[in-house]
């Protein structure tokens, strides 16, 4: 219980660092997505496939109540990451810096393809500037490509969490030397 409270923790964490940089930058849309690099770590953490996906749609119930965009969209998404994610993972064997990359940038066009879909489709908005949408996306992949390596190693730091230290020490006293 206390690795899924970890693993919450790191998801909202991401979510207000990620809120945060929105807020304190000039810059809104070019900015790295903390968040997809989140769900994409926990799709790769050994935990069952419910719990994963339950801790992908709360964090993204939270992110669509902070960002403003239609409630459940990001849910949605997230839970197609997670899944993708971990399908790629377990099926293809794939792990280290270059999967967390190439992962975060597929990962970061899908979201932008779905949210594009839901304003063009469900909400009614032209498709104009598609061009800008698809230069802010490019920027936005590589800079999440740039940051989801250390976004996978603070996750893992935090997965692991510290043994206590009654766990660390040998269960029978050292052997006294023969003299």
């Amino acid at each position: 219980m206390g690795r899924i409270a970890r693993l919450l923790g790191f998801g909202v964490a991401a979510l207000a660092a990620q809120s945060t940089l929105v807020t304190l930058s000039p810059v809104r849309d070019a900015l790295p997505d903390l968040v997809v690099a989140a769900i994409l770590f926990l799709a790769t953490v050994d935990i069952g496939v419910v719990t994963g996906a339950a801790l992908a749609l709360v964090v993204g119930y939270f992110f669509d109540l902070i960002s403003g965009s239609p409630v459940g969209l990001h849910s949605l998404v997230f839970e197609f990451l997670y899944l993708c994610g971990r399908w790629i993972q377990r099926r293809l064997f794939l792990a280290g810096v270059l999967f967390e990359v190439t992962l975060a940038v597929g990962a970061v066009w899908a979201v932008a393809v779905a949210v594009l879909a839901v304003r063009v489709l469900a909400q009614g908005q032209p498709l104009a500037g598609v061009g800008d949408v698809a230069l802010q996306t490019a920027i936005r992949s590589a800079l999440t490509a740039v940051i989801a390596p250390a976004v996978f190693w603070a996750g893992n730091r935090l997965v692991a969490g510290r043994r206590p230290a009654l766990a660390a020490r040998p269960l029978e006293p050292p052997a006294r030397p023969v003299e």
